[in-house]
């Protein structure tokens, strides 16, 4: 049963919880027409959480999962990740941003994010889910956070980033996800191919270099596994 809860802190957010659920996003998509701009469901259990290109992302009971419902559009690709980093700094957990929206703590994935927008002929909500392990998980080449913090310490910390971020210029916003980049002048496979990673240019996109010539990456999926050995 998905419950409306007093959130623990201060916030313009209306907070659900649910105990077990198969997926915090699908929920939303499936229901956005009946919660409010700036909800949020905090689930304790996920069984079908999914990432980009629907792969599965496994959750263990204790792991932070929740969406966020929000019905203004903004640049939430780029806002969402800046607000892990920022809001785990406070935990003093120095991480930084995967292009395009994976979160790497000493070159293992600590969080994931899934943003997906739902539109009837315009738009009508955006849907930000995210994932972050609070213990490592080394079958799939994950970290956690290993804090005493509970998970709604660590939300509340994440939002407060991502409320400041809602308020500014998209090129303070890019100046901010270079600052937090781990892929930037590393070497990357792209199609199979090497390349260097030379920017982020003002629309988020990766800038790819290789024998003197650039590219230009919008989305897709880049392997930096043979740069973080």
């Amino acid at each position: 049963m998905i419950t409306k809860i007093n959130f623990k802190y201060p916030s313009s957010y209306n907070y659900y919880l649910v105990d077990q659920i198969g997926s915090t996003n699908q929920f939303f998509k499936d229901n956005y027409m009946d919660y409010s701009d700036k909800s949020i469901l905090i689930a304790l259990s996920q069984t079908e959480g999914r990432g980009r290109y629907d792969r599965v992302w496994k959750s263990s009971n204790n792991d932070v999962i929740f969406s966020i419902l929000l019905k203004h559009n903004n640049n939430y690709e780029i806002i969402t990740p800046v607000a892990i980093c920022q809001g785990l700094a406070k935990f003093n957990i120095k991480c930084g941003i995967k292009w395009p929206n994976d979160i790497y703590l000493n070159d293992k994935k600590l969080s994931g994010i899934l943003i997906e927008d739902i539109f009837d002929s315009h738009f009508k909500a955006s849907i930000i889910g995210i994932g972050i392990n609070m213990t490592d998980k080394p079958s799939v080449y994950g970290v956690g956070l290993n804090i005493d913090s509970d998970r709604y310490d660590i939300i509340n910390a994440i939002m407060e980033e991502f409320d400041k971020l809602i308020n500014i210029s998209k090129d303070e916003l890019i100046k901010l996800y270079k600052e937090y980049s781990i892929i930037i002048d590393r070497l990357v496979y792209y199609h199979n191919k090497l390349y260097t990673v030379s920017d982020i240019d003002l629309n988020g996109h990766l800038v790819l270099s290789r024998n003197g010539m650039k590219i230009t990456v919008s989305s897709d999926e880049i392997n930096i596994k043979e740069s973080l050995r």
